[in-house]
């Protein structure tokens, strides 16, 4: 649980910082 859980943040953060916050905000507070 512990590196599913880190690998998904990782995943989560990596295309919204570097994507916008906007596009894929919707997509990112969903799965949280």
């Amino acid at each position: 649980t512990r590196a599913g859980m880190t690998i998904t943040r990782i995943e989560d953060v990596t295309p919204i910082a570097h994507d916008g916050t906007k596009k894929k905000g919707g997509r990112r507070g969903r799965r949280v």
